[in-house]
């Protein structure tokens, strides 16, 4: 089939087609989105029908400035503060909506943020309007953080596709609902709680039930406030187990080619990949890490290799202790709990 995606690393181009209603691939800083005019409602609705995407499930909308976003939604004291100290960046608020003129036109919140990736910027601008996009994946499957994916299975769903620097941070925005009392933190991020509490202390989380338990649908609002709050998101088809440092450690010695006799080799081993820290690579798909950093930039990579290459079980060590941690076992649980 010929593609009918336009790949170009102008952003004039591709803001011109979803200026005309198209559906555009694009980078930012923390994965590729998937985004069209937040203003047309047509064109916000076909990314649910290339992603068979829940129609619950809500897009954040990308805006090029603060200005930009006043024009659409109410911005409190405590939202302007936070967007002048983390945005541009990988920081979305959940926000109340000014009028239904962007979608989605029947929620009265919308949630919003600032790329810093000078490309998706640049496509804002030159599209003259906010763009709604949600992670360039097809739904629930891990999101896309390397240009050969996004092209592999979006150039002939889409009208365009941004060539440009992959993003570099590796996974999802934080989230924060500024609509409530107190703001609670949805979805962490590379901005950590600690990062959020300096600006403003109220900050709550979640109950840990809601976070963990197997009621996570029935506990959360019909419909949901933000992304990655009613959905499994993140799985890989392989089985996700998490090990920590001695148990990972331990499975890979033991999988090493010399510790294994030949029967077993044959007759009863499962085709697995290993991620994590200082080890010695068993695989050529396996990914060592040396930090929190890099597992957020290698993780979803790993995930998509793993279905390429119809693995089993994906064995990941829990990450280090750090400010990145939270976040990151946000993504491997949910990856588990598929």
């Amino acid at each position: 089939m010929k593609p009918t995606a336009v790949l170009s690393d102008d952003p004039i181009l591709l803001g011109k087609i979803i200026e005309r209603g198209g559906v555009v691939v694009f980078p930012t800083e923390t994965v590729y989105g998937i985004g069209a005019s937040s203003l047309n409602f047509d064109a916000c609705r076909r990314i649910y029908w290339i992603k068979n995407r829940p129609v619950d499930n809500p897009l954040i909308a990308h805006f090029a400035s603060i200005d930009q976003i006043r024009r659409y939604c109410v911005l409190s004291k405590e939202s302007l503060l936070l967007f002048e100290t983390f945005s541009p960046g990988p920081l979305t608020l959940v926000l109340e909506k000014q009028n239904d003129s962007i979608f989605p036109p029947d929620r009265k919140t919308i949630a919003v943020r600032i790329p810093s990736h000078p490309a998706a910027r640049k496509l804002i601008e030159a599209s003259g309007v906010p763009i709604s996009a949600p992670s360039a994946n097809l739904s629930g499957k891990p999101s896309f953080t390397r240009r050969e994916d996004v092209i592999e299975c979006f150039q002939n769903l889409v009208d365009g596709i941004l060539i440009a620097d992959d993003p570099e941070i590796g996974i999802e925005s934080t989230v924060v609902d500024m609509t409530k009392p107190n703001p609670v933190l949805l979805r962490p991020g590379k901005i950590s709680e600690i990062d959020l509490r300096s600006v403003i202390p109220r900050l709550v989380l979640p109950s840990s039930e809601i976070l963990s338990s197997d009621k996570l649908k029935d506990q959360v609002e019909l419909v949901p406030e933000s992304p990655g709050m009613k959905y499994r998101h993140y799985s890989p088809e392989a089985k996700v187990v998490l090990l920590n440092k001695e148990e990972f450690a331990d499975l890979v010695s033991r999988n090493q080619p010399a510790n294994i006799s030949g029967l077993e080799s044959v007759f009863s081993r499962k085709k697995i990949g290993f991620i994590g820290f200082g080890f010695s690579p068993i695989h050529k798909w396996d990914r060592i890490l040396s930090t929190n950093e890099d597992y957020m930039k290698e993780l979803y990579s790993f995930f998509v290799d793993a279905d390429k290459l119809n693995l089993d079980i994906c064995y990941c060590e829990i990450p280090k202790d750090g400010p990145d941690q939270y976040a990151l076992m946000n993504r491997l649980e949910k990856a588990r709990n598929k």
